[in-house]
């Protein structure tokens, strides 16, 4: 029979909710929205100011190599076509919204199965435009 644990002073339940619970969801990277300060056209890709400041008010760190889906450059690709030259659904100053990748990206191509190099899991180095939030 498993013995009873006691906690009288609320340590562990403490620690548990107010340390490891938010030091494990800060390293859990999700969505965050940012301003796209530079775009590749010809390969899809684009570098993305975050919006939000770190906790000294510092800007965080470009996210560079953010997949450009189909979804969006197609758009802008067939628009163009349609001769409606002054619409772009995304370019430099876009506001987007950024998702990462549930498990690295390295040796993906953008087409078929890939080998994983790596454990690594919601990374900043694998982030994808998910939206344009502002054109």
């Amino acid at each position: 029979m498993p013995k009873k644990v006691s906690d009288p002073k609320n340590k562990l339940s403490d620690f548990l909710t107010e340390e490891l619970i938010p030091m494990i969801q800060a390293a859990i990277n999700c969505h965050i929205v940012g301003r796209v300060i530079s775009y590749d056209k010809s390969r899809h890709v684009c570098d993305v100011q975050p919006l939000p400041l770190q906790s000294d008010k510092d800007k965080r760190a470009a996210l560079t190599e953010c997949v450009v889906p189909a979804s969006i450059w197609q758009t802008d690709e067939a628009m163009v076509a349609l001769k409606a030259p002054d619409y772009k659904k995304m370019k430099v100053g876009s506001v987007v919204w950024i998702g990462y990748c549930d498990r690295e990206m390295d040796n993906w191509t953008g087409s078929s199965n890939y080998q994983l190099e790596s454990k690594r899991m919601h990374s900043l180095q694998d982030p994808v435009v998910e939206a344009v939030v502002k054109p």
